[in-house]
């Protein structure tokens, strides 16, 4: 990144209050921790799940996992600070990566591309990509890695300015979606994936 970026990031993020932040990191814990414990039910259902469900599991999996995640404007210090009656006037997301209601500013290429991957999973029909004891064993580390990512995201997470903050964000968000069970699902889910972490590079 080149340093007349990383200045204006580091400026944008300056503006934060404490107030902003702090909401910001309580909505993105109360995520991690409702996500911990719904991955913390599928890890202990998981044996029970015939070879014919694992399919139907893998995609129930992402798709928990997609809606965990902290996109939502309640765990973005800039939108809580500069959203609401502000309309987004001073927000220096919005000036250094457009405005987020804004067709191709960097949020809104992100999340589309992240609703996509949400109705690539939910459309997957097909069956495994692989024998039901290797689907067993590829879902069982998917939950077990996702736990360490949120367990680590909840632990890191009150020490962090907002700078660190929007960079740990980005960074959770990939690595959650790299933890998915991909192997088990389409190409098409594979390469919706893809071009959602592709799109994360631009949204901090």
């Amino acid at each position: 990144m080149r340093p007349h970026r990383i200045s204006e990031l580091e400026t944008a993020a300056s503006a934060i209050t404490q107030e902003s932040l702090h909401a910001a990191k309580e909505a993105i814990a109360l995520k991690c921790e409702e996500h911990l414990r719904w991955l913390a039910l599928f890890e202990e259902r998981l044996e029970a799940v015939g070879p014919s469900e694992l399919h139907k599991f893998a995609r129930a999996l992402s798709l928990m996992t997609l809606g965990h995640l902290p996109t939502r404007p309640e765990t973005c210090p800039f939108c809580i600070q500069y959203g609401r009656d502000r309309e987004c006037r001073g927000c220096g997301y919005a000036a250094t990566h457009c405005r987020c209601d804004s067709d191709d500013s960097a949020f809104s290429l992100f999340i589309e591309a992240f609703q996509e991957l949400g109705r690539a999973i939910y459309q997957d029909t097909g069956g495994l990509n692989c024998p039901p004891s290797e689907a067993r064993k590829l879902l069982r580390s998917s939950i077990c890695d996702s736990i360490d990512a949120a367990s680590s995201m909840l632990e890191d997470l009150p020490s962090d300015c907002a700078l660190k903050l929007m960079e740990r964000k980005a960074a959770y968000i990939d690595l959650m979606l790299a933890h998915l069970p991909l192997i088990l699902l389409s190409e098409d889910v594979r390469e919706s994936c893809r071009c959602v972490r592709e799109a994360l590079e631009n949204y901090w």
